[in-house]
């Protein structure tokens, strides 16, 4: 395998196939990491480049010319959702001893989900990037609430809104994200996975015309004492993007996250009891990044099990068989 200039043997090596805005993120948060060395880049789209510790990538057109050059270690798909499967495909072909980290969702259809996260004879599971799960503010207030348990008690109502403002290109977006609802309701389910056991998606419906890609998803979800309900709202008809937790405790306690702001607080009888901020000095995204990083390449742990993954796929894309609302 060809090595860069000033590669040790220790070197994990990672090909990165996407090289769009979210790419730019995972390059950044991967430079933290000592032993880690991106070798390579693959992109169809002409003009593209990509820059590592202050270095541009190689690039290629394909994953096979790329793993022609190099063997890697881990390999990075942040390509649009509707592409997910084949490239992954295509790595294990090319690379059956990588491990794969996709961008979430893995798919846009149950079928390519069941593919990926099951494992097919010798090929493992892939990661999925459940970058909102890592994010600051839900790390800090999964943590609170297992420490205040016996003040807070167990959740009795959960609420969360993830908004982007993608209506003015809508085309674009659909063709990338497939609907707010594929796009958005993977990471507002992988919140709710901090916090309680989601269990059962009991409806999905389309509110307003095509062009809002709005719904509404309500969750059953499991907790140490009882069950609970949570309603996830989705929406490309805002003007800023907008992405908030909510979640209210037997005591009366309300914890709060603002996913955009980086922030949370804890609400109890209309006071402010516990206050988590960022003085923005990363960048939003990139903390996320940083973190799963950390937790996948420096612990060594799996971003999520294969059957957990599998489970929050299937309550994103489930068919709507038993109801009478639709899938996006």
């Amino acid at each position: 395998m060809s090595k860069p200039t000033g590669e040790s043997n220790a070197m994990r090596t990672v090909i990165v196939i996407g090289l769009g805005t979210v790419a730019k993120t995972h390059l950044k948060a991967l430079e933290r990491i000592a032993d880690i060395a991106v070798v390579a880049g693959v992109d169809t789209t002409p003009g593209k480049t990509a820059m590592f510790r202050d270095q541009e990538v190689p690039l290629y057109a394909s994953v096979r010319d790329a793993t022609t050059q190099y063997d890697p270690s881990l390999v990075v798909i942040t390509t649009p959702t509707p592409t997910h499967a084949a490239i992954c495909n295509d790595v294990f072909s090319c690379c059956p001893r990588a491990v794969i980290l996709v961008e979430k969702p893995a798919a846009d259809n149950l079928a390519d989900v069941h593919q990926l996260l099951s494992g097919v004879s010798d090929r493992p599971p892939v990661h999925v990037a459940y970058h909102m799960a890592f994010s600051p503010e839900v790390v800090w207030a999964a943590d609170l609430a297992r420490t205040q348990f016996d003040n807070m008690g167990p959740p009795i109502s959960i609420s969360a809104t993830f908004a982007d403002p993608y209506e003015t290109e809508f085309s674009s977006a659909q063709k990338k994200f497939g609907s707010s609802w594929i796009d958005s309701g993977i990471n507002a389910l992988s919140v709710l996975n901090r916090f309680v056991e989601p269990i059962e998606r009991k409806s999905l419906r389309s509110l307003g015309p095509e062009s809002w890609s709005t719904f509404e998803g309500r969750i059953e979800c499991h907790t140490v004492e009882d069950d609970v309900e949570a309603l996830i709202l989705t929406s490309w008809h805002v003007t800023a993007p907008t992405r908030t937790t909510r979640i209210r405790y037997t005591s009366g306690a309300e914890l709060v996250m603002d996913h955009h702001a980086v922030a949370g607080y804890v609400l109890e009888q209309g006071t402010v009891s516990e206050f988590f901020g960022s003085d923005g000095r990363v960048p939003r995204r990139e903390s996320h990044y940083r973190a799963l990083y950390d937790w996948l390449l420096v612990a060594g742990k799996p971003v999520m099990s294969a059957q957990r993954s599998l489970l929050l796929h299937n309550l994103l894309l489930r068919p709507e068989s038993a109801t009478s609302d639709a899938l996006p």
